[in-house]
């Protein structure tokens, strides 16, 4: 009796079997719908600006990092790529986020980092749309919203640490909104991410950022009794959730001390002044237009509508002067902002719309199903083989590599019998610490800029700046060789200085040593560049105009 009773129990009934169907059937009717057609190719081609080969010039250091700390079974508390600050403290803040690279760089090389964190970026992606599904807008509105999002966001996309973090950003932002509209556990989950993100990233600063103005935000409504707030439950447990949130973020190999590290970075002067990332959207560059639009109209949007959430605005309101800031930050107004883009272009579209809008008469299932398959598949395959693959199999030593690092001048720097300490461009520390620190040589300054400290950045932007004292502070460093762009300024007057000899050049790099110890640094010869199918040969060759391709 007791068995049969459980079974039966057990048994969908005819009720909840036409519920799933009819669930079942409403989600294949929006998918294969004319509007279901539109956003499913927007979601799949917003894979293209968000895959790319390497180009962030910190990779390079993450990637030995990760293999020094497999190597030594630790992290490394103290800098071994530079010669001038190997004595301080190394907080690594991004210790998970390197051997991640590490071992994707052991298992499938740089193809498979390039795979890993393409999906991650579009999983994040995918999350913003998620957030703003739950106001349930039209597909246009949600379309077009993440056509503007994923191109507004062109500057920052590619496989770089900072993608892990906008992707938990987005899904904390998700998991937050859900469970102020819907309660219930899945925001606990917010708990296990903040664990492994702190260990990945110190961005996860952000993601507490963004739930304090949420829940502060939301503190407000209520006690002005503004429309559109939570209930008060659902506000107190999600700020439970913050304060465990940030206890298991101390739970970190650096100590409960990460928590406050990102706040140096953000109150340190020099790197908001010399570094180009920190520095404020220049909006003569084409890239960063489609951020001005998306924040001019969503404006336009929210005067017309007048209607707004209140933990909306603060959103909005915060990342805009965030993005306005620095240009890295336009990831964190697109992860913030598009859900509320989304809303109020739909709201301002439904009060445009004079006719109420008519049930359409949809094909056969089959014939939708089938069309949805083709699209989806075409759209896919065009990815794959035009963007995905070509990123994935761009090799190290290839043209593509060669004009933005110095592959080549490394090639001659590795030739030389002793270890060499090399003044560097900032952006190019991390490829010649990856290729050259095994060698012995150490370069003047990589990026990670916390470590370097503001001291040695005013000092590498006086020598860059070519001020007065650029000699004397290469020199004082022990310098041997000064490694620079070919076009920069200081590389011109070092080509005129009657103290320095050239004893390199290629079309990306020029290399320099004190007349006084060329003979004792025992400096390879200048290479002639004529050997066949060689990079360095292809690079001397090629034009100027034609360089900065697409890999291919």
């Amino acid at each position: 009796m007791t068995s049969t009773g459980s079974v039966a129990a057990s048994t969908p009934t005819p009720t909840s079997q036409h519920s799933a169907a009819r669930t079942r059937q409403s989600f294949i009717d929006r998918m294969t719908s004319p509007g279901g057609l539109f956003l499913s190719a927007v979601m799949l081609a917003a894979a293209f600006p968000l895959t790319a080969p390497i180009r962030d010039p910190d990779f390079w250091w993450h990637l030995r990092s990760g293999q020094l700390i497999l190597h030594n079974g630790s992290l490394l508390h103290t800098d071994p790529f530079t010669y001038t600050v190997s004595s301080h403290v190394w907080t690594m803040h991004e210790w998970l986020s390197e051997v991640l690279f590490a071992e994707l760089y052991h298992w499938g090389g740089l193809a498979a980092v390039v795979l890993v964190l393409s999906v991650v970026s579009w999983l994040g992606v995918l999350c913003i749309l998620g957030r703003a599904r739950l106001d349930r807008p039209g597909p246009f509105a949600l379309g077009i919203g993440m056509v503007l999002a994923v191109i507004a966001g062109y500057p920052i996309w590619g496989p770089r640490a900072q993608m892990i973090t906008f992707a938990f950003a987005c899904l904390t932002l998700l998991l937050a909104e859900r469970h102020l509209r819907k309660g219930g556990r899945l925001a606990l989950l917010l708990l296990p991410i903040f664990l492994v993100w702190g260990n990945l990233h110190s961005g996860f600063l952000i993601g507490l950022g963004f739930i304090t103005v949420i829940v502060v935000a939301e503190t407000v409504a209520h006690l002005l009794h503004i429309k559109g707030r939570a209930p008060a439950a659902r506000v107190r447990s999600l700020a439970l959730i913050l304060l465990g949130s940030l206890v298991v973020c101390a739970i970190n190999l650096n100590g409960p001390s990460i928590i406050l590290y990102p706040f140096g970075t953000l109150g340190s002067a020099a790197q908001q002044s010399l570094i180009l990332e920190w520095h404020s959207p220049d909006f003569h560059d084409w890239s960063v237009r489609t951020f001005g639009v998306m924040l001019l109209s969503l404006v336009a949007f929210i005067v017309a509508n007048r209607s707004i959430r209140l933990r909306d605005a603060a959103l909005v309101l915060v990342t805009v002067v965030l993005a306005l800031q620095s240009v890295r930050h336009i990831a964190l107004f697109v992860a913030a902002a598009t859900p509320v883009w989304i809303t109020q272009a739909d709201m301002l579209l439904a009060r445009l719309r004079r006719r109420p809008h008519r049930q359409q008469k949809l094909p056969p299932v089959a014939m939708r199903v089938v069309s949805w398959a083709v699209l989806c598949g075409a759209v896919l395959g065009v990815y794959v083989g035009s963007r995905l693959l070509p990123s994935m199999h761009t090799r190290e030593d290839s043209l593509f590599y060669a004009q933005d690092f110095p592959v080549c001048a490394a090639r001659w720097l590795a030739a030389d019998p002793l270890p060499l300490k090399v003044f560097n461009q900032y952006g190019e520390g991390g490829y010649l610490a990856d290729k050259l620190s095994a060698h012995g040589d150490r370069v003047y300054i990589f990026g990670d800029a916390a470590l370097m400290g503001d001291e040695l950045l005013y000092s590498y932007g006086d020598v860059e700046s070519v001020t007065p004292r650029w000699d004397s502070i290469v020199r004082a460093a022990g310098t041997d060789v000064v490694l620079f762009d070919s076009n920069a300024p200081l590389s011109n007057v070092m080509i005129h200085a009657s103290d320095w000899v050239q004893v390199y050049r290629d079309a990306h790099n020029i290399a320099f040593a004190p007349k006084e110890r060329v003979a004792s640094l025992q400096l390879p010869p200048q290479p002639p560049f004529t050997a066949p199918n060689d990079t360095c040969t292809t690079l001397a060759q090629t034009p100027a105009s034609r360089l900065d391709q697409q890999p291919g």
